[in-house]
């Protein structure tokens, strides 16, 4: 009697919370190099890796090579974990060649990561290979004197500190910051929707973001300067912050003649960028402590807690006095 072998099934873990994921390789044909299921490091200057695919063959050129890259991005937060939450979206980019070498450096033209898969067509051989691209924050150092070389950029830093402390990358997986609300990477872009490079390569993640700042920033200016009115430089920057995340910051204070912060707006100092309008009925004359109490449980998820009686609001005004407390 003879027994028939069986290859073990390959199935996926289902174990709740669990970090543990069955990776199925689909590796063909005989590499001189990169190893198999390689990891490669996007360096904290923003390079991309030398990576060289090199094939065993006998087969005469020309050989059909392919490239294929993707990430998901996956919910991350800020907090180091390499746990992910829900897919927001699949960036990719592909191309593909013919070459008389057995051989190629990679060359994306760009500095994109996640999953690189290299095919390669040798008369009637076929090659695959697939390798990690992940990435490796820079110091904040670093990132300050990237954004003072920048002209129009005063303040901006600020903004990286509050948003992401200076970090593109989970240091945990080596994968960018993804907001639940679609903010990726450094400056957490949101709109317009970073590309694939802007959220990878944390220099153009910043020069993306540089140029939404400025356009607050031409805002602010002109705003600032109606009816030749003058402004301090520390004026700007508020204007600009507040701007950056939605709304005016200062009103005009006629008596006086110059610029005033909006007071009609309380701010949560437990939150970033909450606040009340005093002028509501429900707010009147109530202390920050009292309101904090009455509206903290809503703040997590407002679409489904927050009720009538809960009369805060996301201001600009008070997340520029957050970022300006830094």
């Amino acid at each position: 009697m003879t027994t028939k072998k069986v290859a073990p099934k390959q199935v996926a873990n289902k174990k709740k919370d669990s970090l543990v994921k069955v990776v199925v390789s689909d590796d063909k044909g005989e590499w001189v190099s990169p190893e198999k299921s390689a990891s490669f490091e996007i360096d904290e200057n923003a390079t991309f890796p030398s990576v060289t695919f090199e094939i065993k063959t006998e087969q005469a050129p020309p050989y059909k090579w392919s490239w294929s890259i993707s990430w998901d991005a996956k919910v991350s937060g800020l907090r180091e974990s390499a746990k992910r939450g829900s897919l927001l979206k699949t960036f990719s980019e592909k191309n593909s060649f013919d070459s008389a070498e057995r051989k190629w450096t990679v060359d994306l033209a760009k500095v994109v990561g996640g999953r690189l898969v290299v095919e390669v067509l040798a008369g009637t051989e076929t090659f695959k290979r697939s390798v990690q691209i992940k990435g490796k924050n820079p110091v904040p150092d670093t990132v300050k004197q990237f954004v003072a070389a920048i002209a129009n950029a005063d303040g901006f830093e600020k903004l990286l500190e509050q948003e992401s402390h200076f970090k593109n990358f989970i240091a945990a997986d080596g994968h960018p910051i993804v907001a639940f609300d679609k903010g990726y990477g450094m400056t957490q872009m949101t709109n317009p929707a970073p590309t694939y490079e802007q959220v990878w390569s944390w220099k153009e993640n910043i020069n993306a973001g540089v140029r939404l700042y400025q356009s607050k920033q031409k805002e602010a200016k002109t705003y600032l300067s109606q009816q030749s009115r003058t402004y301090t430089p520390e004026q700007l920057r508020l204007e600009t912050w507040s701007r950056w995340n939605g709304g005016a910051y200062h009103v005009w204070d006629a008596k006086e003649k110059t610029w005033k912060r909006n007071d009609a707006l309380l701010c949560d100092s437990e939150t970033g960028n909450i606040g009340w309008d005093m002028a509501k009925e429900g707010n009147k004359d109530k202390p920050e402590k009292d309101l904090h109490d009455r509206d903290k449980a809503s703040y997590s998820n407002p679409k489904k807690n927050k009720g009538p009686e809960n009369e805060w609001r996301y201001t600009g005004v008070c997340y520029a006095d957050h970022v300006n407390s830094q």
